[in-house]
């Protein structure tokens, strides 16, 4: 059993080391996609709004862009569904006002991997770690006998939940003028 939790903090320390070369690879800009009606957009206009707005683009204008929200809103990782009410499902955003604009380059599945791989690990070493701890004279040689096995499978659980839950990747972005 030993042999497999080393192993799997083997395996674990070797996908950390991966995803810090790629994200140091990603760290190039990258050229601002143009935008046309039918684009998936994150919108951020702070005067406006604190969120962020997520559509697509309905009508695209010099003065002003209109989105169309139905069935982007996400709660969790998981679609709440469409906005029925037409009067909240179109949003008009003057350009003047626009201060960051990005556009969806599809789903990603890496960070929220790695993200709930280190929450799982996380939360498993802590549970099965304090779980095992005996009740008279409890000690930490005691705790970490249980942590690497609540480790590992942790970030097992974690990981596996994460790529399930995904993301969407956002890449600059910019208005036709």
């Amino acid at each position: 059993m030993n042999r497999f939790v080393r192993g799997a903090l083997a395996a674990l320390a070797c996908c950390a080391l991966d995803a810090s070369d790629l994200l140091a690879q990603q760290a190039t800009p990258v050229a601002a996609r143009p935008v046309s009606v039918g684009t998936r957009v994150r919108i951020f206009a702070p005067t406006l709004r604190r969120d962020r707005y997520v559509g697509r683009v309905d009508s695209l204008d010099a003065n002003e862009v209109t989105l169309d929200t139905a069935g982007v809103r996400r709660r969790l990782g998981f679609e709440t569904g469409p906005v029925l009410v037409e009067s909240y499902r179109r949003v008009s955003i003057r350009t003047s006002a626009i201060e960051q604009l990005e556009v969806s380059a599809g789903r990603t599945t890496r960070g929220a991997t790695i993200k709930g791989m280190l929450i799982g690990g996380l939360s498993g070493a802590l549970l099965i770690g304090f779980g095992q701890l005996p009740e008279v004279n409890p000690s930490a040689k005691d705790f970490l006998k249980g942590a690497p096995l609540g480790l590992a499978l942790g970030a097992v659980v974690g990981g596996i939940v994460g790529y399930t839950l995904g993301g969407e990747r956002w890449v600059p972005g910019e208005l036709p003028r």
